[in-house]
């Protein structure tokens, strides 16, 4: 039977539909303490489709708002606040609009109230939920991009350190290699070919691990472990005839 493999991945990985689960549960969520809020003050259950057209009315003024905060949020900090207020202020009297006009046509009690104070009364309930939202959308988004930031620097520090790694990786084969080749030299004129054919046996396997693979790549444990295993034996082979080490 296969077994799936469960991956953890973060929440904002995907930016677009983050945005859209907590758009939604925020909206679902102040609804619900709405509807609470209502029940609790008995109000009829009727009450509940002017919640929920507030609501649907809210949902789609927050998108809006949305499309207006994307294109001002990377501006100078003047900019972004004073277009931020406009349309939090915008919003709210379009918002309160709506809320004012369902009220009076679907709440017969509402309809001995003047117009103008329905929508004093929603634009401050309304202003509210769409401040807090705008707070919100901006918060999540400097700490989204705070985060990102981190990740950048983390991973230019692995760059560097690779790098570093890399470079000194490039001085010490050199000087590895001159030595190991003179230490073959040496027993060829000594003609002991058995051990300078054994040297440069485990010289060319080496160099075949070193040279193929980056500093950088993933290898087996026991490859890592051959791999050390022909150095020390190189430098032990070496250092038995006198010759000079690393």
């Amino acid at each position: 039977m296969a077994v799936i493999e469960l991956t953890e991945q973060p929440f904002f990985s995907n930016k677009n539909r983050a945005f859209w689960n907590l758009h939604s549960a925020g909206w679902a969520g102040a609804i619900a303490l709405r509807a609470a809020s209502a029940l609790a003050g008995g109000q009829q259950l009727s009450f509940l489709v002017t919640l929920l057209i507030s609501a649907v009315t809210g949902y789609s003024v927050s998108l809006l708002l949305s499309v207006v905060y994307r294109s001002v949020i990377d501006r100078r900090p003047i900019v972004t606040w004073s277009v931020t207020l406009l349309a939090v202020a915008l919003g709210s009297g379009l918002y309160a609009y709506i809320d004012a006009w369902v009220n009076q046509t679907m709440r017969p009690t509402a309809e001995g109230s003047p117009f103008v104070q329905l929508w004093l009364a929603a634009l401050y309930i309304d202003g509210i939920l769409l401040g807090a939202w705008s707070a919100l959308y901006y918060a999540i988004n400097f700490f989204v991009r705070a985060e990102e930031q981190q990740d950048q620097m983390l991973r230019l520090e692995a760059q560097a350190t690779s790098a570093q790694l890399t470079m000194l990786r490039y001085q010490l084969n050199p000087h590895f290699l001159f030595n190991t080749l003179n230490s073959i030299s040496t027993l060829v004129l000594l003609k002991q070919t058995e051990q300078a054919n054994a040297m440069l046996s485990r010289l060319s396997s080496f160099l075949r691990f070193t040279l193929i693979n980056q500093a950088e790549a993933k290898v087996p444990i026991s490859q890592e472990i051959e791999t050390l295993k022909l150095y020390l034996e190189i430098e032990k082979c070496g250092s038995k005839k006198g010759f000079s080490e690393i």
